[in-house]
C-alpha cells in the first residue's frame, strides 16, 4: 500500500466457540488483506447472501466504519475512530455494529495490537529485554475531539494494557509512565517549524496556521510565536483561537468516488449485491493508486477496464431496459475525466479551504500536513487560493508522517506550547447563598435558615479565555449539610463564557466524582475540600483533597477522570 502509516482497520472472524461473537484476526493493513482474501473466498464458494454481499463490499466503497459478510466470512471495521468525534460535527454515516462489537471493543482491540507491535519493534531494534513498563507512550488525537473523547481515549489505553491505571486489567504488564495525549495539529506545528526553510524568517508575534487533513478529520490551530531564536526558529508558541475543524478528508473522497460510479452505472449496486461483491473492492484498490495522480489538469483522465468483471453485459442491459442505447465499446470500461475527478475532490477541498479562510487574516505561514495533503490537486488548490494571502505555504515532502515525527518533538519540548484558548467554560455545580437575580424555582431555605441557590455554577475557566500550560484554578467547597459523609462534584461545560446555572439550556453535564468526608464529621459544614483544575495540557486534570480534616500529613490529592457517554461514571472513593 502507498500510504506511509498503518491503516486504522480491524478484521474479525466468527468465534469458534460462540455463534454470535467475533474474534479479532488481523489489524492495520493486514486486516485489509485478510478482508480481501475472505471476500475472494466467499465469491468462489458463493458463500455470501445477496444483501450482505453488497454491504461487505460497500465497506470499502463508502469508507463506512464496518460491514459484515453474512457472519460466515468475517467483519471488517474501518475508520471507527470517527465514533469519538463530536456528534454535532460527525456527519459520517456510522452503521450499527453487530452484537458483541462496540466502539470501545474496536478501539481497545486496535490499541492492544498496536502496543504489542511497538514492543516487538523496540525489542528487535534496541534491547530484547525491553519491557512495556519502560516505554513512554504518546497518543495523538484530532483537535476537534472534546474533553470527553480525550478522556475516553485515555481510559481505552488503560484497558488495552498500554499504560497503568484503574482501568488496566489485573496481572497485565503496562507502562508505568502516564499516557501523554498530543493534539495532532500541535504536533504538526512542532514538526513543520523545525523543518521550515531557512529562507523563511519568523519573529515574535508572527502567526502560523497549521492544517492537518487526514482520512477522517480536518484539524486546524493558529499559533503565535512567543519566543524565537536565530538559526533555530520558534521555540515557544501560544494558541490564538481555539483549535477547530470538522470531519472530512481522504475517506470522504472515497465515498464520493463510489457515489459517482453508482451515478454512471445505474445497476452497479444491484450487480455488486447479487453477482460480484468483489468488484467494489477491486475498484477501491485501483482508485487508491489513481487518485494520487490527479493534479487538476483539464486533460487528466483514467479508465478502469470492465471486460473481465461481468458488469459490461449487465450495464448494457440495464441501459437498454431504460431506453438508453449506446455502442458496445462504451461498456468496456469506466471512464473518468478531469470534471469527474473535480466532482469527487471538490467537496472536501472546498471544506478545507473554508476552514482555513476563517482565520487566514494576519497569518504569515500556512502549514498543511496529513495524508490528504499529499494529493497534487489539494496542493494546487491551496496554492491557488492562499499563495497571495500569506508569506509562505509549507507542505512537507511526506505530509502523512508529520504528525508522528512532530509528536516526538513536542513531547521532548514540553515548553513549546505556552498557552491554549479554552473551547468551553468549565464549572462545578455548587450550592451558594441566593442572589437578587436568581430564579425563584432554584431557591430553597438551608439548614441555617439562609436562602440558597441549588443549581449555581462555580466557574474555573471561561470559553475563549487564554489558559497557560500548567496553570491551575482552585476553589474551596464545603458541605451543604451537617451530616454529609460524601461530597459529590458534578462538572459542567458550556460554549458560552457566562453560564450561571446547571439548568441553562446550553449547559452540558460532563461527569461527576465523589470524595469521602466522613473523617471530619465533627466539623460539620466547616469541612473544606480544595478542588483544583489543571488546564493547558491536552487533558483537563482535576484533583480534590481535604484541607482541614483527615490525615493531611499523608493525604495526597486524588486525580479525577471525568467519564460519561459510553463509559461508566467514576468516583474517587466508590463507583457510582
Amino acid at each position: 500500500m502507498p500510504y506511509c502509516k498503518n491503516q486504522t482497520s480491524l478484521f474479525y472472524v466468527p468465534s469458534s466457540t460462540n455463534d454470535k461473537s467475533f474474534e479479532l484476526k488481523e489489524w492495520g493493513w493486514s486486516a485489509f488483506l485478510a478482508f480481501e482474501e475472505a471476500m475472494a473466498n466467499a465469491v468462489r464458494m458463493n458463500a455470501i447472501t445477496a444483501e450482505c454481499s453488497w454491504n461487505c463490499s460497500r465497506a470499502i466503497g463508502a469508507a463506512s466504519l464496518s460491514q459484515q459478510a453474512d457472519g460466515l466470512q468475517g467483519f471488517y471495521a474501518y475508520n471507527f475512530k470517527l465514533y469519538l468525534a463530536p456528534q454535532e460535527s460527525n456527519t459520517a454515516s456510522l452503521p450499527t455494529l453487530p452484537e458483541g462489537l462496540t466502539p470501545e471493543r474496536l478501539v481497545v482491540g486496535y490499541l492492544r495490537r498496536l502496543t504489542d507491535f511497538i514492543v516487538q519493534q523496540l525489542r528487535a531494534s534496541i534491547n530484547n529485554n525491553l519491557s512495556k513498563e519502560d516505554i513512554q507512550f504518546c497518543l495523538t488525537v484530532p483537535a476537534i475531539w472534546d474533553e470527553n473523547a480525550k478522556q475516553t481515549m485515555r481510559c481505552y489505553a488503560e484497558k488495552a494494557g498500554m499504560v497503568n491505571g484503574r482501568h488496566c486489567p489485573r496481572g497485565i504488564s503496562a507502562s508505568r509512565w502516564p499516557l501523554h495525549i498530543i493534539l495532532e495539529p500541535e504536533a504538526a506545528s512542532a514538526y513543520c517549524q523545525d523543518n521550515a526553510p531557512l529562507s523563511l524568517t519568523l519573529k515574535t508575534g508572527d502567526r502560523i496556521l497549521v492544517t492537518d487533513i487526514g482520512g477522517g478529520t480536518i484539524d486546524l490551530v493558529v499559533h503565535e510565536v512567543v519566543e524565537c531564536h536565530a538559526n533555530i526558529g520558534p521555540t515557544k508558541v501560544k494558541e490564538v483561537v481555539p483549535s477547530y475543524g470538522s470531519v472530512g478528508g481522504g475517506s470522504f473522497v472515497d465515498v464520493s468516488f463510489f457515489e459517482l460510479i453508482e451515478e454512471k452505472v445505474g445497476c452497479f449496486r444491484q450487480y455488486s449485491r447479487s453477482v460480484n461483491p468483489w468488484l467494489p473492492l477491486l475498484l477501491f484498490q485501483w482508485w487508491q493508486k489513481v487518485k494520487t495522480d490527479f493534479d487538476g489538469s483539464p486533460h487528466f483522465h483514467a479508465n478502469y477496464g470492465l471486460m473481465n468483471s461481468g458488469l459490461t453485459e449487465a450495464w448494457k442491459k440495464h441501459d437498454q431496459d431504460n431506453g438508453i442505447n449506446r455502442e458496445d465499446r462504451f461498456y468496456w470500461q469506466l471512464s473518468f475525466d478531469s470534471h469527474d475527478f473535480k466532482r469527487i475532490f471538490d467537496p472536501e477541498v472546498e471544506k478545507v479551504i473554508g476552514l482555513i479562510d476563517k482565520h487566514i487574516k494576519g497569518i504569515k505561514l500556512l502549514m498543511v500536513v496529513g495524508g490528504f495533503a499529499a494529493s497534487p490537486y489539494v496542493k494546487k488548490s491551496l496554492m491557488d487560493r492562499f499563495a497571495n494571502r500569506v508569506k509562505r505555504i509549507l507542505i512537507p515532502m511526506e505530509p502523512g508522517r508529520a504528525i508522528c515525527r512532530g509528536a516526538v518533538r513536542l513531547y521532548t519540548r514540553r515548553t513549546f506550547i505556552q498557552a491554549r484558548i479554552s473551547k468551553k467554560t468549565y464549572a462545578i455545580h455548587a450550592v451558594r447563598d441566593a442572589r437578587r437575580d436568581d430564579p425563584r424555582h432554584l431557591l430553597f431555605i438551608g439548614e441555617q435558615g439562609k436562602l440558597k441557590c441549588a443549581k449555581a455554577l462555580a466557574i474555573f475557566v471561561r470559553a475563549e479565555e487564554e489558559v497557560r500550560v500548567g496553570r491551575s484554578k482552585r476553589e474551596i467547597f464545603i458541605p451543604s449539610r451537617q451530616g454529609m459523609k460524601l461530597m459529590k462534584f458534578n462538572l459542567y461545560s458550556c460554549l458560552r463564557s457566562d453560564p450561571k446555572y446547571t439548568t441553562d439550556e446550553d449547559v452540558q453535564w460532563e461527569g461527576s466524582f465523589e470524595i469521602d468526608i466522613s473523617n471530619g464529621m465533627i466539623l460539620g459544614t466547616k469541612r473544606k475540600i480544595r478542588v483544583t483544575m489543571l488546564f493547558g495540557d491536552s487533558l483537563i486534570t482535576v484533583t480534590a483533597s481535604p484541607m482541614n480534616f483527615g490525615n493531611r500529613e499523608h493525604q495526597e490529592s486524588l486525580v479525577v477522570s471525568f467519564e460519561r457517554g459510553i463509559q461508566v461514571c467514576a468516583s474517587i472513593t466508590s463507583g457510582e
